[in-house]
């Protein structure tokens, strides 16, 4: 697989975190439906991307009209308002009723238990968020009743406690890129000199996909601190 440097850097992080969120731990089937929240960003693309190749039904939401139109030319099937907690009515309206399998999600506080509520019976609800983690959100037991799995990720701990187990998705996944089913995320790349205003962009949530700070024909390189001598 020919790609630039920067093609390659929107790679690695993005689509491991949805290798291992929904084929090993969701195991999404083909015809299952799934919600994908802040679709327009490097995972939620990731996600719409796999989600497809596996043929399932897709609900995307995002939180400008502009992301809205984006995630919807990305191939997902609905589009939704994330910054309205009416996604979830919205979807029960578009599946009389129904609900999605899978959830993906990286919004918090009460946006959790109106995902909880749309999930069907033995629905998945992947959380990639730590905010709600890290304040210890309290969320009800009610709708577990239903065979409802609920996972915590985070890919950084399983490339640590994991190395075998993370380095056998690795692979997988990249088969998917060398047969064609996957492709890099749409990035804008900024030169080091303007890691400031990089830094500014992804603040005010302006991104489509991924941020690429290039260091190509920069005067400066990135440092490294001497190793501490015992």
């Amino acid at each position: 697989v020919a790609w630039t440097d920067e093609e390659a850097a929107t790679v690695p992080t993005t689509f491991f975190t949805v290798y291992y969120a929904l084929q090993q731990l969701a195991q999404l089937q083909p015809g299952e439906r799934i919600l994908i929240h802040g679709a327009s960003g490097g995972v939620g693309l990731a996600a719409i991307q796999f989600a497809r190749y596996v043929g399932a039904e897709i609900f995307a939401t995002a939180g400008t009209d502009e992301k809205r139109d984006f995630v919807r030319l990305m191939g997902a099937d609905h589009v939704l308002d994330s910054r309205s907690l009416h996604f979830a009515e919205d979807i029960l309206h578009i599946t009389a009723g129904e609900g999605v399998d899978v959830v993906l999600n990286s919004i918090s506080g009460e946006a959790i238990n109106k995902n909880l509520d749309i999930l069907r019976p033995f629905g998945r609800f992947l959380e990639l968020g730590k905010r709600d983690f890290y304040e210890n959100s309290r969320i009800g037991l009610r709708p577990f009743r239903n065979n409802i799995s609920y996972f915590g990720i985070d890919a950084d701990q399983l490339l640590i406690e994991r190395p075998d187990m993370a380095g056998r998705l690795f692979r997988d996944m990249m088969q998917l890129f060398a047969d064609g089913v996957l492709r890099p995320l749409p990035h804008r790349v900024f030169p080091a000199s303007r890691i400031r205003e990089a830094f500014r962009y992804v603040q005010q949530s302006r991104q489509f996909g991924k941020v690429i700070v290039s260091f190509k024909g920069a005067g400066l390189r990135p440092t490294f601190a001497e190793p501490v001598r015992q």
